[in-house]
């Protein structure tokens, strides 16, 4: 074994680092009950599943994800990586290469068989530069999958993971597989139209209304699904969720701190059950460095210090929002003892602006919802006693996005999800050159940091270049974080069977009704 890999194991117990034995997935200790239908309230509409259509799954998307699509791993209970359609895999002793035994006997809703050479063509799709998926980026640190026989996929990795079976289970772009049949033949309609081998089987799609997902018979965990149908149901606006909930017309809908009476109120009602889940990650807020006013650093630095988190905790979720300075969270083992976060400071921020000398005037994209339009007057609120006059733009939430994507806002609301490790969201977040560096930033030692974090297998020296990473993006205020995530749903009782909310994701896959 290799130094690197002594020290992996000597300090990231965490990660999964042999082989799993072939078992089961972990079941639920309640008696599971088949039949049966739920809906899910969700917070946004499905804009489709194909990574070259969508680029980057969201929130609403991991939920229809996980029904449609199996990844190779899952988390388990305590957060480690667990079989799903990979059963075993190894590792080299750099950790350049991993090697995953597939699961066998196992097929798509369109009747192919999932094999090493379907899972291939999933991750050469979306790698082959022709293409220009977004979703690219995100593996970067893959140099190729090989499929050496037809149950055996290798990763030849560009730089050591000492944990990629716990970065490859949340249900996103780059880890659902689909079917290359399906794909190919349905061309621009696979968008809306995806098969894979998960659970559940799209039936129909209405835009704007509803999925229907029906069970698949020949799912390969024998048993399961429980349900027999899940519909999915947009509900942009959180009062209108709650309500479908406590109405009946929903089981179980999407929900967050900002909606704190509601997840009060359901705290008290018998008929409800509140899931919750302090993850890693947190809401954040980019801002473009190459538009005025915030290509002077000056200007940045006066707005992230003019914030007063415990008093926008208040009045936007009744003091649920846990307070963030960086954007790791409680749920991540990156703990920094100095994150370098600005201090709440009014004075200085007006002192900065002062310096600055020109009029501080911009415009920030904010959710069209009851939600969106608080969170922005609290901030106007704030950076209007600093001195910078801020104009609340309203849009869609699926219009935000695209938006960041183009570069076309001033200042954009984003959030880090809860991930297994913060490289794959920090490296495509942050570094020069990556589609999703939002805040158009580059800086040499930044790219350094985030090159080095990827490639050491030493935890302690991985959080020193992740805390340093977090003093260098506060010092130069390019992005701001607000809040930790914390994850919420509501459900009927009756609901039963509900895993923890990893990554956000409300995953009803192997849920029940009593």
């Amino acid at each position: 074994m290799t130094n690197t890999a002594a020290a992996a194991r000597k300090h990231a117990p965490i990660f999964l680092v042999a082989a799993f034995a072939l078992l089961p997935l972990a079941g639920p200790v309640q008696a599971q009950k088949p039949g049966g239908s739920i809906t899910v309230g969700q917070e946004l509409e499905i804009t489709g599943f194909d990574p070259l259509k969508v680029g980057v799954y969201d929130t609403s998307t991991f939920t229809a994800a996980a029904a449609i699509f199996d990844t190779l791993t899952t988390l388990d209970d305590k957060g480690e990586a667990a079989p799903k359609l990979a059963v075993s895999w190894t590792h080299s002793d750099d950790y350049m290469s991993w090697t995953f035994k597939l699961r066998q006997g196992v097929t798509f809703h369109d009747g192919t068989p999932f094999n090493a050479q379907a899972f291939k063509e999933n991750f050469d799709r979306q790698k082959d530069p022709a293409n220009k998926c977004r979703c690219a980026f995100y593996i970067t640190n893959v140099k190729e999958v090989l499929a050496p026989d037809e149950h055996t996929i290798v990763y030849n990795l560009a730089a050591p993971s000492v944990n990629l079976p716990a970065v490859i289970t949340i249900q996103s772009q780059n880890n659902a597989v689909h079917s290359p049949t399906a794909w190919k033949t349905k061309g621009d309609d696979y968008n809306r139209n995806p098969v894979g081998t998960g659970p559940y089987i799209l039936k129909s799609w209405t835009a704007g209304d509803r999925m229907v997902l029906e069970k698949n018979p020949n799912y390969w965990d024998k048993g399961r699904p429980y349900l027999d149908r899940v519909i999915l149901k947009p509900l942009p606006d959180a009062q209108s969720r709650f309500a479908s909930l406590q109405s009946g017309e929903a089981d179980i809908i999407w929900d967050d701190e900002n909606d704190a009476d509601n997840i009060m109120k359901a705290q008290k009602d018998p008929k409800l059950t509140v899931h919750s889940y302090k993850g890693s990650g947190a809401a954040v807020y980019a801002f473009n460095t190459k538009v005025a006013p915030f290509d002077d650093v000056r200007v940045r630095q006066a707005l992230v210090m003019a914030v007063d988190r415990p008093k926008m905790s208040q009045a936007i979720s009744n003091g649920l929002s846990r307070p963030a300075t960086n954007p790791y969270g409680d749920g991540s083992w990156v703990k920094c003892k100095d994150d370098g976060a600005l201090p709440f400071d009014v004075e200085k921020a007006k002192a900065l602006i002062k310096d600055y000398g020109k009029p501080v005037e911009f415009k920030m994209l904010v959710t069209a919802t009851p939600r969106g339009r608080m969170i922005g007057q609290v901030l106007q609120q704030f950076w209007k006693r600093a001195g910078a006059n801020m104009e609340i733009e309203q849009v869609d939430q699926a219009t935000i996005p695209p938006r960041a994507f183009m570069r076309q806002f001033q200042l954009v609301p984003w959030r880090i999800v809860d991930l297994a490790d913060p490289d794959p969201q920090m490296y495509a977040n942050f570094r020069s050159g990556s589609p999703l560096a939002l805040a158009n930033f580059t800086d040499p030692e930044l790219d350094r940091l985030l090159d080095h974090s990827r490639v050491t297998a030493d935890l302690g020296q991985r959080t020193e270049d992740y805390c340093a990473i977090s003093r260098l993006i506060n010092k130069e205020a390019i992005w701001f974080w607000t809040f930790q995530n914390t994850y919420y749903a509501l459900s009927s009782a009756k609901l039963k069977g509900f895993p923890k909310i990893y990554n956000g994701v409300i995953d009803v896959s192997n849920t029940w009704l009593e």
